[in-house]
Order: C-alpha cells, then structure tokens, then sequence
C-alpha cells in the first residue's frame, strides 16, 4: 500500500481542517479512515498552527478489478485531549484555541502562553516550580497532543526516597496543598515538592520543549529584571515570566524566563523590549486570591557588558492597581475571566502572546499603560463568561469579548455592557439521556486573533437557558460542547446585536452528513469542498454526526463500532470497504450515474437514539471544467492535491435538514405528530434544482414495519409529514425513513434507527 499526502494551500486561521486524500490516475480511491480521519468543519487552519501528519488511515476493502487503493496521512486537525499533570483537561484545536475544564474539585486558575507552533496551558500553582522542579514541556499541549498521550506520564527524581503522587487529580490537589503552607509562610516555590521531589519531567518524547531562548544575534548585554510583590519587596521563591525584543521577536524572545526570590538575568541583544509577568496570591488551600499582571518596556542602550553596566528593570506588581470588573443588563456572576496580552514586533511577529485565565471570581487586577507603545504594537482585551443567580426562574449568561484601545491596556478597566452590544440566544441543550453530563465553552475571538481560550461550564441535560452574547465591533465565536466523551462544535459566526435567536443542541435525528460555511464566513479563510467534481476527481467526504442544527462531532475520540463505505456508477462497483466515511476517485469523464451508500453504527452509553443509520445518496456527475464554488474554496485535484477553485464544481448530493417535532429529551407523545423536512443540496452547487417530491415513513418496531406519512409542500424544498403515533408504541422508540428527490432525478434516502422515543404514557 502506497501513501502520499496532499499538498494543501497556505490559509487562514481558526476552525479544522476538512478535505478529501490524494488521488492517483486511471479510477483511484483515497479512503478517510474513521480513526484519522479529518475534524469535520471545513475551514482550515492557519499556516502558523499546521503541523505535519503522525499517522496514516487505515485502509480495508475491495475496489473494482484494475483499481489502486491509496491510504494517506492527513493533517491532525482534529481536536485532542489530554490532562495535564496537574488534573486539568485541556482540549487542544487544530488552530490552537484551548478549551480548559479544571481538575474535579478545584477552580481553573492557569496561564497560557504561546511560542511558535507550541501552545503552553499552565496552572497557576504550577507558576512557582516552573523550569525548576517543574518542567515546562509538562505544560506544552502541543507537543503533548503530538506525542499522543491523553494523561502526562512523568519521569520523577527525588531525594531520601520520597515518592510523588499520581500524576492528575492526586497531583494538582497535592502541589496545591504545597502551595496554601507555603503561602501561609511567605514563601512560595523555594523548596523542593512534596519534601524531596527535586525533578518532574514527562516521560514521553516530546518536540516542544524548549529551556532556553532563541539564539539571540550578538546576545552581549546583560539585563537584570527584579519583580516586585505587593508589599514592594523581591518576591520569594520563583516566578515565570516573559521577555522579548520588540524591534524583532526573533533576536530575543523567551517566554518563560525564570526569577528566583524575585531576580531573573538574560544576555541580550541591544534594543526595545517588552516585560510581562502574571503571579497569584494563594490561600491556605492553595487557591488563587487574586491575580496581578505588570509589564514593563524599555531600551539596553549598547554599551559595556559589566554588571555595573547592566539594564534594570523592575516589574512591581503594586502597579497593577486597576482591577478588571463589568456591569451587565442583568445580574450576573463571573465565573470566568480571560485576559489576553498580545504583544507584536515592529514586522507584526508575535513578541509575547500570552494572558491569565481564573475562575470564581478572584479579583484579578493589570497595570495600566502610561502611553501607547512605540516600538511595535500591543493588543490587550478580556473575556469573561458570567452566570445568572442560582435562584433566576430561566439560566441566562453573558459572554463578552472587549478590547483595549490599540497599543494600551486602559486605565479604566471598568466594562460596562449594554442591551444593544448583545445578541440574545435562546438555547436547548437536547439529551436522550435523562441528566447526561456535559461541559460548554464558548470560544470568542476579535479581528487579530488566532486563536482563543476559555473554561468549560459543567452541567447535565437535558436543559435551556438564555445566552447573551457580545462584546466589541468585529467580535465572533465558535461554540464546543463535550457531550459524555463526544465534542461537538458549531462553526465561528458574528454575534447578531440587538436580535433574539434561537439554537438547539444535539437535537436529533444525528446523522451522517455535509458541514456547511457558517454564514457571514470570512471570504479569505480557506473551505475544504467535501462533494465536489474537479476535473475528474471526484471527492465524497462524510462528517459522521450531525444534529438538527449543523453542529458536528469532532473525528476523535470516535464511538463508530462499525461502517461500511461503497460507491457504485451503474453495474459497476467502484469502491466498497469498511471503516471508512468518504474518499476521493478519479472517475472517467462522460456523465454518468452514481450512487453513494453508508452504514453507520455507533456504540455510545451516553446516547440512545440515532446509533444505526443507512444513507444512499444518488446524482449524476461529469467532468467538470468549469468553477461553480466561490474563490476561497480548494478541492482535490487529479494530481492529488488541494491547488484551488479552478475547474471545481459541487456535485448536485441531496441534503435533508430536520425539523422533529420531540421534547428535548427526544422524546414525542401518541397521537397526532408531525415531522418537517427540508431538502437541500450540498454547499457550492448554482441553481440547484428544486425538490419536488418527497416521502417519509415511521416505523415503530426497529423497522419492521413501516407507516407511511402524509407530506404536504410547503415550498422551497420543505415537506411536512403527519402521521399517528398509536398508544401501543408508548415507551419504544421509533424510527424514520425519508425521501428527497430534485427536478433533475438526484436523490437522497436516510433511514435512522430509534430517532426519537415515544413518552410513556403517564396515566
């Protein structure tokens, strides 16, 4: 078996990355494995953040006499987990936005910080061990997710034999535990852990690890930075912070340098730099009691390279006097904080890209600018996601993404939120499954980011609440939901200000399918056609779970225990196998008929219902020379790469989108029922031919027997289905088959086991 990757375009930032595989001449089939498969989502992700493959699909099954079966590796642009050794899950995107759920019986009180492609999640306690007992690889959940672990392992070295305790939960909770007696004594981070742990390291390759700055040119000045605690004195033990050159990033730049009893030194190029530093203040229990970030900017004149000579600079946190606070229409209480402190070179390079996440409400308080900067740029906004009071008849919460004014961080840090910034959700969180566990986060992004942080919100669903939604001009979001162990996500979209929507999630039937561009969707950020005819390539990628609303499962992890994948032209079987979800042929050029078909079968405690589906897919398809998609779309080529839109046509595929009449616990009463259906085609597809006829059937026995539903038009490809569920199915679930077919003789049929549930009769 040969593999062969796929030369992908340069594009922008944000969101995963969705394509089909390389193709070979003569009638080829790439396949999409399930287990390595692409995040679905088509929107690509930035060059900065594109890391090479790890590993390749496998590929089983049969093909047509005479055709070569390619299975190639894809770039890793699903989402990946891993808990950090402190206890903290971090789930990492394909863009390098992280999304952070705390370790169970503590707050998420942590610092990121970014270098390169490597992006650092690391826990305030943590702070005062790092790069001295504490390796800062243990923190680098990029090169963790590369190494693919999902818990650290950690290699430790001690002294009179004392032992660590398990890396995860038992860890954090000890290394706080440290933290509150230290504090308690005015110390923090000056000892060895856990008396007598002197080294913890990961016990895994990674490739991030990094222990000493980029090579500096001509690194001949000596700079002594002293950071200052509140009481105005060195501060004890050892504190992690950020220098850089901001004239250019790449003659210094160190993310992590390390002051100990409140003293750092660095040998330096001459030129303007840039200071930050974050530290906490710590309770008995070893929790954060507020937070403070100073930042300092200053020039090392060239000159001798003596101490005498050497530049000072002071980071005092008791400049940090502004704390960050918000007023919102509604009473709302903080239950997370953001700040993001991007800091660019005089070319726009990243200099310093870092900021301080807590939760619970610890005032966190940054030191305000006295003037713009100068040299470069620098870009300071706060997010925070806040909840209603536990006694509001209806959930509601805010959250806000607010920038600074460019080149300063404020010296009001008051944000006072109005009506008309908000867009106001309202929101059902769907669940089969009665009181499901499931974690929310919204990640929220301005114009000039790349990427995005926030912690999840734990609750059980079924449930709905109101979300208002917000912040400054150019602000836009993309939601994650961990539903048991399936991630879902929405695609970005723009807050609608002023206006009241609604969304619904995991609203079922869940499906396999085609991920959409969300509207309003950037013109330059890159989509990955996945039914699309180039020439004659042919390219048919399926996203495996899709609900109501277009909110997709991630690829990893998967809880698909068996599928199988054919694609047939006539009597011919061009393609056949199992454990795979799509692919790409070249096909011969004549127009001719196709028919697509996937099984599905998941295994999932945590859902019941849509578990086993079976879709055929039916559309006529030629060589294409023509371009029907917009500029910023790529597809595959013959030559098996992604090279643009040119000659690239969406293929006519027949798409139903769901509108079921079901409680959100998926659940619909005997009696009279209904079931509206509209059928689309693919995205990219000009004039599309209208669906004029369409069938849908109900089955109340596993699909045994089917009813066939009466359908009225509504227009523009929508159907309504009646039909009468009888008393006798109170308490089974129930089935559904559907039909669409356009003018032209395209053609979908999907048919899902147990899509909803009738109620037990309550009498």
């Amino acid at each position: 078996m040969r593999y062969r990757p796929i030369r992908q375009t340069t594009v922008r930032r944000r969101a995963g990355i969705r394509g089909a595989r390389a193709l070979a001449t003569g009638c080829a089939l790439a396949v999409i494995g399930l287990a390595a498969g692409p995040a679905p989502g088509a929107l690509a992700a930035p060059a900065p953040m594109e890391r090479p493959a790890t590993s390749a699909a496998a590929v089983h099954g049969t093909a047509a006499p005479g055709t070569t079966v390619h299975g190639t590796a894809a770039p890793d642009a699903t989402a990946h987990t891993v808990t950090l050794v402190t206890g903290e899950r971090v789930t990492l995107h394909a863009d390098g936005s992280v999304v952070v759920a705390p370790r169970p019986g503590a707050e998420a009180d942590y610092v990121t910080r970014r270098l390169d492609n490597d992006v650092f999640v690391i826990p305030m306690t943590a702070l005062p061990y790092l790069g001295r007992t504490l390796d800062p690889a243990l923190f680098n959940v990029s090169a963790l997710a590369e190494a693919g672990v999902t818990t650290t392992p950690v290699r430790i070295e001690a002294t009179g034999g004392v032992t660590a305790p398990p890396s995860g939960r038992a860890f954090g909770a000890a290394l706080a535990k440290q933290v509150g007696a230290e504090a308690a004594e005015g110390s923090v981070g000056g000892g060895p852990l856990f008396g007598g742990v002197t080294s913890v390291t990961p016990a895994v390759a990674t490739s991030g690890e990094r222990a000493a700055p980029r090579p500096a040119a001509r690194a001949d000045h000596t700079v002594k930075v002293t950071v200052l605690g509140t009481d105005g004195k060195p501060l004890p033990g050892t504190t992690s912070l950020a220098l850089a050159n901001v004239d250019d990033a790449a003659r210094y730049q160190e993310p992590s340098l390390q002051a100990v009893d409140g003293e750092a030194r660095a040998e330096v190029p001459a030129g303007h730099y840039t200071a930050m530093v974050s530290a906490g203040t710590f309770d008995s229990a070893g929790e954060p009691t507020g937070v403070r970030m100073a930042t300092a900017e200053f020039t090392v004149p060239v000159g001798g390279t003596d101490a005498a000579t050497a530049t000072d600079v002071v980071l005092d946190l008791r400049k940090a006097t502004e704390r960050i606070t918000f007023s919102t229409p509604r009473p709302a209480e903080e239950h997370q904080l953001i700040l993001h402190y991007l800091r660019q070179d005089t070319r726009g390079a990243v200099a310093v890209n870092g900021g301080v996440g807590v939760s619970g409400g610890a005032p966190v308080y940054v030191q305000p600018s006295g003037r713009p900067v100068t040299t470069g740029d620098l870009r300071f906004n706060v997010y925070t996601h806040r909840k209603a009071p536990a006694d509001a008849a209806t959930p509601y919460s805010y959250d806000l993404k607010l920038a600074n004014p460019a080149g300063t961080i404020a010296k009001n840090q008051h944000y006072t939120v109005t009506g008309g910034q908000l867009a106001t959700v309202r929101t059902d969180y769907h669940s089969d499954t009665p009181g499901r566990a499931q974690e929310v986060a919204r990640l929220m992004y301005l114009p000039y980011e790349s990427s995005g942080e926030a912690l999840s919100e734990p609750f059980k669903a079924p449930a709905r609440r109101i979300e208002y939604v917000g912040g400054s001009a150019g602000a836009s979001y993309q939601d994650w939901l961990k539903a048991g162990e399936r991630r879902f996500v929405s695609q970005e979209q723009t807050p609608r200000t002023g206006r009241t929507t609604s969304a619904d999630w995991l609203r079922g039937p869940l499906v396999p399918g085609f991920t959409e561009p969300a509207g309003g969707a950037a013109a330059d950020e890159t989509w990955y056609c996945a039914a699309c005819r180039k020439g004659d390539a042919l390219t048919f990628s399926l996203t495996t779970v899709l609900d109501s609303a277009g909110h997709h499962v991630l690829a990893l992890p998967s809880d698909i225990t068996s599928s199988h994948f054919a694609v047939v032209s006539g009597d011919t079987t061009l393609y056949e196998g199992d454990g795979v979800s799509g692919g790409a042929l070249t096909v011969p050029p004549d127009k001719a008929p196709y028919t697509v078909v996937y099984d599905q079968t998941r295994t999932n405690d945590d859902f019941r219902q849509s578990l086993t589906t079976h879709t055929e897919w039916t559309f006529a398809s030629g060589h294409s020379g023509g371009r029907t998609v917009p500029d910023n779309w790529t597809c595959v080529s013959e030559a098996g790469e992604y090279d643009g839109p040119a000659q690239c046509s969406a293929l006519p595929v027949v798409v139903p989108r769901y509108q079921l009449d079901t409680a959100p616990d998926g659940t619909s009463p005997a009696g009279d029922a209904h079931l509206v259906v509209g059928f689309g085609h693919v995205p990219g597809v000009v004039a599309p031919p209208a669906v004029t006829e369409a069938a849908v059937e109900v089955s109340f026995d596993g699909g045994e027997r089917w009813t066939e539903a009466s359908v009225t038009a509504l227009g523009e490809g929508r159907f309504r289905a009646d039909w009468t569920t009888p008393d006798a199915a109170a308490g089974r679930d129930a089935s559904l088959r559907v039909t669409g077919t356009d003018a032209d003789g395209n053609a979908v049929t999907q048919t899902v086991k147990a899509a909803f549930t009738v109620a037990a009769d309550r009498g």
